[in-house]
């Protein structure tokens, strides 16, 4: 089960949003491979060192999540050009 947190979902909404001035129907198709792709082909952010946080790439973006008891939680996308810094990754829950 694929749980995504309200950040997470904003998050996407305002991707989805920002491509739709252009083109409706590529926002529908990003948002709908972003969240198709969560969470495959896991990897941890290098600059995290934190086996906890995953990510995954989806177009240039990077979906973050956590893995608790057989559960995916979704915390944010970031920008893949982006660098984060551990304090801005919290636990979902």
């Amino acid at each position: 089960m694929v749980n995504w947190s309200q950040r997470a979902r904003a998050d996407l909404k305002a991707v989805h949003d920002y491509i739709a001035k252009d083109s409706l129907q590529n926002a529908k198709a990003v948002a709908r491979e972003i969240r198709r792709r969560a969470p495959r082909r896991p990897q941890s952010p290098p600059e995290l060192n934190d086996e906890q946080v995953r990510e995954i790439p989806a177009y240039s973006w990077r979906i973050l999540y956590h893995l608790r008891e057989g559960q995916v939680f979704i915390v944010t996308r970031v920008h893949k050009r982006r660098h984060l810094e551990p304090e801005q990754i919290q636990p979902a829950g």
